[in-house]
């Protein structure tokens, strides 16, 4: 008997060259032929080598797939060459073909393959992907072989923990930069016809939908049947989201499958051949996935339903793991990166859930082996299917309503059940434990790339599925109904209408639920592999035998939702652009955050702001430091605290320099405030602060000395400057310190150190300013001494920040630079003795 599922062991050899990317090419190979020679030398022993050769000599494939995991992922993260040639946006032409064509109300987008990039001073680069963006409204098609003129930019990189990394999620497409185009030239007129065709019908089934529907139901339509997100209403893609039905709005592989089925059985019911039933479903499929966009879930869908229509074909039954991991195995050699991806893991992780833990669950809790009692002739083969009836022709080894579909669901049985309260229990059972299998498997995954889970998702899921494969035929048939007769699109769509408005009204009753999410922050690797690996122990153990003790293992489910609170001071300097962000959390869980503002980031409250505090488990900022009244120290701040925000951020107490606070911008600070009942309070000179063995000494405003000297309207003269002491670790944060008050600063800190309760010298130092020129004097760093400094500014700002002259006095100083450009976040973790520096676009 040779081994089974033998597509696993060869994806399991192509992840792990994957995994190994960082290793040295030689290493790896020694490996590779290391495990050829192991394999050749057990295979060729002379006991029973025929059989072995028989059964295992796949194994072969196993160094290969390693080796091309191990080659493919480092091609992949190669950097292009034109990286070299411009800094982040350039004047430059392109040329190539047009593959794609996405029109939206605002622009159109265009993907340009096989492109030739020339940069303005630059040189020319081959064989590029290009995603184009036009404001005209010409009419582009597939095919077309166009020139662009215009800036070509790199895409954006996450420079912060919890930032989307829009780098990462082009390249795993294999884009490689983005164009804005000022003028397009259409050099030919040839197209794809095939593709053009789909665009088009692509067109026809949107226009129907917005026909018939209302805007907001249309736009949910369109990104379910179409994958067309860019009309989506916003509201409702966040409603879904909180209450974990996203996959409702993505290309489900579900349904996919039971459009593909559906297909299939009409075309043999009309006595269509075997073959020509199974090319044409295939066909219809492919086609499908082209008009789509073929996302990492249709693109799973397609490969498994052909694997199950070729399964039919021959007369061999279907695997549902065998299927998931060869469709794993075709996306990842497509494209390697897609194993980072959260679609790609998510998608690939709900079906082995439903194909592994789901039997298991129904053993443990029933018991008995799940099938109960079988005669001889009904035992199940090594993967889990039956044994065909060898009197069946191919296509007729089960009966149609005992077929299973490729995502592991069985055909409804209609004689099932002695009665109709029995069947309803049975299905609504079954939809509970399929939806929790894919839950528990997911668990993991959905808190890595978003930081909380729904807490009311299992059972809003459980109203939502039973009615989503329903709301696919409906809404498959109606707008193909209404292409032809508007009136009868429109009376069909009622029913598809009425279950949109189940799912809203469901999601809106989950939303005003209490505690509607729970809120982790990213788990750390030792916490996931403790909990798969219970997962994997529950799955063994109740392959043959339901052991309902097993159960307990599920609980590790609770190590996810519960953090390991860690007891020592962290400061991360954010990467905020041309601004400052710093966000604290003290040894008792206090945070803090001085500052959070951006003069060029937009809404950074909402991109880089809440996704970094959600990452780290935090929807509570104790207390948050405003040092001035210049927008891009508050932005984000404001952001949170605004009326029309909808986020989970809430603001306990505002704190404001101890001056005069009547210009507008202190005065809708502290309006916001007021509306979100958050405390607002002002730092002068003398003032301290105490948690958890932190000390905060408020070494600057001083409002009299401000208003005697005559620079009471230079708000970067009275910025809050701080002094933070834990055990024998200090930091200075001087906000935009300069002028009379980074003097009056320096003889503070020369007075303090006679007391002796000012450092000799600082361990860090947030340099004042960006950079500046205009701060961090000399006598003002020899007072201060820097071990290190922290330079927050945006790249290639319009302020020249930082300047060359800040930073030559830094270097003279004798203390290392940080600048967030370069090193991104940038976080200290420190016990009060011992520090520790990491830079996060660094690998920090």
């Amino acid at each position: 008997m040779g081994i089974k599922r033998p597509f696993i062991w060869i994806l399991a050899a192509y992840l792990a060259g994957l995994a190994v990317h960082e290793a040295d090419f030689p290493a790896v190979l020694a490996a590779g032929a290391g495990m050829l020679l192991a394999i050749l030398v057990w295979l060729l022993l002379p006991q029973r080598r025929r059989q072995r050769l028989t059964n295992y000599s796949f194994l072969l494939l196993l160094p290969l797939l390693f080796l091309m995991g191990y080659i493919q992922i480092n091609k992949e993260l190669l950097t292009p060459a034109a990286d070299k040639a411009f800094e982040q946006k350039h004047r430059a032409r392109a040329q190539g073909e047009v593959s794609l064509v996405e029109e939206t109300e605002k622009y159109t987008r265009l993907t340009i393959k096989e492109s030739v990039l020339s940069i303005e001073g630059g040189g020319t680069y081959q064989d590029l992907k290009l995603l184009v963006y036009i404001d005209d409204n010409e009419k582009y098609r597939a095919g077309n072989k166009v020139e662009v003129s215009g800036s070509v930019i790199k895409f954006t990189k996450a420079s912060n923990p919890g930032q989307f990394n829009e780098y990462l999620f082009y390249r795993t497409k294999k884009y490689h930069y983005k164009f804005y185009a000022e003028s397009v030239i259409i050099l030919n007129s040839k197209i794809n016809s095939y593709h053009q065709t789909l665009f088009t019908i692509r067109k026809q089934l949107t226009a129907t939908y917005y026909m018939l529907l209302s805007e907001k139901n249309a736009g949910i339509l369109t990104a379910m049947m179409l994958g067309d997100t860019n009309n989506l209403d916003a509201d409702i893609k966040e409603l879904y989201r909180e209450n974990g039905i996203s996959h409702i709005l993505a290309i489900s592989g579900l349904h996919i499958s039971l459009l593909g089925l559906t297909l299939y059985k009409i075309f043999r019911r009309l006595r269509v051949p075997l073959f020509l039933s199974t090319a044409f479903t295939l066909l219809f499929l492919y086609s499908y996935g082209i008009l789509t966009g073929f996302g990492v879930s249709t693109n799973r869908a397609v490969v498994m339903m052909g694997v199950y229509m070729a399964a039919l074909l021959v007369g061999r039954t279907y695997d549902l793991l065998s299927g998931t991991a060869f469709s794993a195995l075709i996306i990842l050699l497509q494209s390697p990166l897609e194993v980072t991806s959260a679609g790609f893991l998510l998608s690939f992780g709900a079906v082995i859930g439903i194909g592994t833990v789901y039997p298991a669950l129904q053993n443990a809790l029933s018991g008995k082996e799940m099938d109960g009692q079988r005669k001889p002739d009904e035992q199940r083969k090594p993967d889990g299917q039956k044994k065909p009836d060898k009197q069946r022709k191919p296509d007729e080894q089960k009966k149609p309503d005992e077929q299973k579909k490729p995502d592991g669901q069985k055909m409804p049985d209609k004689k099932a059940g002695p009665s109709f309260r029995k069947a309803a229990g049975n299905l609504i059972w079954q939809t509970l434990l399929t939806s929790l299998s894919a839950q528990v498997i997911l668990l993991p995954i959905l808190l890595w790339f978003f930081y909380e889970m729904p807490a009311y998702s299992l059972f809003v899921n459980l109203l939502i599925i039973p009615l989503s494969s329903l709301l696919t035929i409906l809404a498959f048939i109606t707008v193909l109904a209404g292409c032809i007769s508007v009136p009868l699109g429109v009376f069909l769509m009622g029913s598809v209408n009425y279950i949109l408005e189940f799912y809203e009204g469901v999601c809106r009753l989950g939303s005003k639920l209490p505690y509607k999410s729970i809120l982790t922050g990213r788990p750390g690797i030792l916490v996931i592999l403790i909990f798969y690996a219970a997962l994997f122990f529950f799955v063994q153990w109740n392959k043959k035998k339901g052991r309902r003790l097993s159960l307990l293992l599920l609980l590790s489910f609770v190590i996810l939702l519960v953090p390991v609170k860690e007891k020592h001071l962290e400061v991360v300097f954010l990467d905020v652009g041309q601004g400052d962000g710093i966000f604290l959390r003290f040894p008792d869980g206090t945070t803090m955050l001085v500052d959070g503002g951006s003069s060029d980031v937009k809404e950074l409250g909402k991109y880089r702001l809440e996704p970094f505090l959600k990452y780290k488990g935090i929807k509570r900022i104790d207390y948050a430091v405003v040092t001035h009244g210049d927008s891009d120290h508050y932005s984000g701040v404001l952001e949170f605290m605004q009326p029309e925000y909808k986020g989970d951020i809430r603001i306990k107490h505002l704190i404001l320099p101890g001056v005069s606070l009547k210009v507008e911008a202190y005065h809708n600070l502290i309006q916001a405030a007021e509306k979100r009942s958050a405390g607002v309070s002002v730092l002068s000179k003398g003032d301290s602060l105490e948690r958890g063995g932190v000390y905060l000494s408020c070494l600057w405003p001083d409002k009299g000395a401000i208003e005697s000297s005559g620079e009471a309207s230079d708000t970067n003269s009275h910025s809050i400057v701080l002094s933070l002491r834990y055990l024998e670790f200090d930091l200075l944060l001087t906000g935009d310190l300069e002028g009379m008050g980074e003097g009056e600063v320096t003889k503070e800190i020369e007075k303090g150190k006679l007391q002796k309760r000012i450092p000799i010298y600082y361990d860090i130092l947030k340099v004042a300013h960006h950079g500046s020129k205009y701060s961090s004097g000399s006598e003002f760093l020899h007072a201060a001494a820097p071990a290190y400094s922290i330079i927050s500014c945006g790249a290639d700002n319009s302020y020249g920040h930082p300047h060359k002259e800040t930073l030559k006095r830094l270097m003279d100083s004798g203390c290392r630079i940080f600048q967030t450009p370069e090193s991104g976040a940038v976080t200290v973790i420190t016990d009060g003795k011992n520090m520790c520096i990491d830079e996060w676009s660094k690998g920090g």
